[in-house]
């Protein structure tokens, strides 16, 4: 037969609050008292109320995410690469997942705070990390657990998991010097945010160290929210230079819109300019010339994310808790070597 909480604890002689705690795994229950509760539980069919559970131990057993529906992320696949990581992590753990869209980037902030001072989840993953980031400094005054994913421009007592966009960018400009180009252009993100600026100073880095000059025509940028768009008005003016670049390195999120620019003023990218991006999104992979491209490893970074968040909501300090992982480069046909006639 199927009992209730009462039930039960009438049938073993218990408390109430004794059977809840001996199912929830309180240490102060013996482990005899903790085995006869189980053992009856599972017997009698009783299944105790999750949330009941949770309020009793004082943990939502939730992790939060707060995104901005401005930004796409269920259109980038590295991001759902990042989030199944999360997803399956958590899953083993016991914990769910609760995503939070606010309508663009300013009401973000509100929705931490919604998901923080509702005591809706236990820690919090942070994205898209701008150079001085507001969503921080809430959470670190609240003294709340969070991991981010990306650095901040100066350092905090925070935990964070980041992609060395310094390195990555610079490996780039390196690989295609020694192909031989010269001209090398970087359709970069917004700089208010700030991995485009380690991309920039990748950028650079590969240009000094491959003794070639910095170009500012040669540097562009495209908008959250407006890749395509932005980042083919980028790409014809770029190309209508008197002197345009052989060679664009990018974000992939960047990707459609230099494509589609590239299409129409009938350039052959492989052959008349080579690309390289980074992200190695689905379009890199399905473009006809695939495209070689940086990829970070979205999936173990979401595994890696909560793991931190997990030491931090058990006490481990946050500072103790900061990572910066490379990309590797997977190399296919959009980096063509220069030919003789155009290397000036």
């Amino acid at each position: 037969m199927n009992v209730n909480l009462r039930q039960l604890a009438k049938l073993l002689e218990l408390s109430p609050t004794t059977i809840s705690r001996a199912l929830a795994g309180y240490s102060d229950v013996s482990s005899k008292t903790r085995r006869r509760v189980q053992d009856a539980a599972k017997k009698h069919n009783y299944h105790p109320n999750p949330v009941a559970q949770r309020l009793q131990k004082g943990k939502t057993e939730t992790i939060g995410i707060a995104l901005s529906a401005s930004q796409n992320y269920f259109k980038d696949t590295f991001f759902l690469d990042l989030l199944a990581g999360i997803s399956v992590s958590l899953s083993k753990v016991g914990y769910d997942l609760n995503i939070s869209v606010a309508p663009n980037s300013e009401h973000e902030i509100d929705s931490l705070r919604r998901m923080v001072q509702g005591k809706r989840v236990d820690g919090i993953i942070l994205t898209l990390t701008k150079a001085v980031d507001e969503r921080i400094s809430y959470l670190l005054d609240q003294n709340f657990p969070f991991v981010l994913y990306g650095r901040t421009e100066e350092p905090r007592p925070h935990a964070f998991l980041d992609m060395d966009g310094e390195l990555a960018f610079r490996e780039a400009c390196t690989f295609l010097i020694e192909l031989g180009h010269k001209r090398i252009a970087l359709i970069n993100g917004e700089p208010e945010y700030m991995f485009p600026a380690f991309c920039s100073e990748g950028y650079r880095n590969g240009l000094k160290s491959g003794n070639l000059p910095f170009d500012p025509e040669l540097v562009r940028e495209w908008r959250h929210g407006d890749a395509q768009l932005s980042s083919f008005q980028q790409t014809v003016e770029l190309m209508q230079l008197s002197e345009p670049p052989t060679a664009i390195v990018f974000q992939t999120e960047a990707a459609a819109g230099i494509l589609q620019a590239l299409l129409q003023l009938q350039l052959q990218v492989g052959k008349d300019i080579a690309l390289i991006g980074y992200d190695d999104l689905e379009i890199a992979k399905t473009n006809i010339p695939p495209l070689t491209t940086m990829r970070p490893p979205a999936r173990n970074a979401g595994e890696q994310f909560v793991g931190m968040l997990m030491q931090i909501i058990d006490g481990r300090a946050a500072e103790d808790l900061q990572e910066v992982w490379k990309a590797k480069m997977v190399m296919r046909q959009s980096t063509g070597r220069i030919s003789c006639n155009d290397s000036t």
